[in-house]
């Protein structure tokens, strides 16, 4: 089934994730989030529910979340969109 908004479940396959930019969005004042679900099961379902609840409840860092969803995820995650290339960034200007 196609997410409508999402073309890597329609060219990629791979679960859209962006468990590496959460620091950045809560240091900034998000706070509410949203997971969605296509075709996991309950058990992978429950799997990455604990795995966020344990990042927002300050038990594991970034890295052990992406680790727990690639885990969780045997198609593979991608940051899609959210991925930048450290070549294509230009520096910050103040």
């Amino acid at each position: 089934m196609a997410d409508v908004g999402c073309r890597n479940t329609v060219f990629g396959a791979e679960a859209q994730e962006a468990s590496l930019h959460l620091a950045e969005w809560l240091a900034a004042g998000i706070r509410h989030f949203r997971l969605e679900f296509v075709h996991e099961t309950p058990d992978q379902v429950m799997r990455i529910g604990v795995a966020f609840a344990d990042f927002f409840l300050g038990r594991s860092a970034p890295e052990d979340l992406r680790r727990a969803l690639q885990r969780a995820a045997p198609e593979g995650v991608t940051e899609g969109s959210l991925f930048v290339p450290e070549s294509t960034l230009l520096p910050v200007l103040q």
